[in-house]
């Protein structure tokens, strides 16, 4: 049925408006930027061999200069979706580890360790340990 707007003063009524929850089926990795795309989906793979979870939930990567915050990167949580901002000038290697370290707080969003203290000796003490061997796997 189609939706009708009909104006009558300043309130707005709506006649046919049928309202259904959308959730998208599939969850999705995404990198904003083309030139870490093929090296981003290589990690996404590795780590979500390591880590299911990653698979339950979006994750949007976002290369941005973090000069000013002095930082690789970060990871924020909306509800079921995560966004990692990373530095968008980063040696592949640093890449490589920073995009690791972000994954496993995504992993700990979804398993809801909040403690930052426990999460970033989580995340520091896998990090180049996982580096090496995606390294080593491609």
């Amino acid at each position: 049925m189609p939706l009708f707007l009909v104006s009558q003063g300043p309130a707005v009524f709506l006649q046919n408006v049928f309202i259904m929850e959308y959730k998208q089926l599939t969850p999705m990795f995404i990198i904003t930027n083309k030139r870490f795309t093929t090296l981003g989906n290589q990690i996404f793979e590795f780590m979500s061999e390591l880590y299911p979870n990653l698979t339950t939930t979006d994750i949007e990567v976002i290369p941005t200069d973090l000069t000013e915050d002095n930082v690789f990167g970060w990871t924020l949580e909306n509800n079921d979706q995560n966004e990692i901002e990373i530095h968008n000038d980063l040696s592949e290697k640093d890449f490589i580890t920073t995009l690791i370290h972000e994954l496993i707080h995504v992993d700990q969003n979804v398993r809801g360790l909040r403690d930052d203290t426990q999460r970033e000796e989580e995340a520091y003490s896998l990090e180049h340990t996982l580096t090496n061997q995606f390294l080593n796997k491609c």
